[in-house]
């Protein structure tokens, strides 16, 4: 559902309330879409907490490709920079 900014302020605990079961509310400024008032566990799902480095490459299915990539041994080749 979407609100103005005014109807924002004056139905905020209404707001509140659909977003917490789940209902996205957005608040347009001027017909603009400016914010979104979501419930806090949607929130963490999506942007909340953004995983590591570490996390995303410990999650990633490049594990089970890996031991199949093998280096190049050759020397590199020879660049001329004149």
């Amino acid at each position: 559902m979407s609100h103005t900014v005014k109807e924002a302020k004056n139905n905020l605990s209404e707001l509140i309330r659909l977003a917490e079961k789940g209902d996205p509310q957005i608040i347009r400024r001027h017909d603009t879409e400016v914010a979104v008032v979501v419930s806090i566990s949607d929130w963490q799902k999506t942007n909340g907490r953004r995983e590591s480095l570490v996390e995303f490459l410990q999650k990633s299915p490049l594990d089970e490709i890996i031991p199949f990539l093998e280096r190049s041994r050759d020397l590199p080749r020879e660049v001329s920079f004149e």
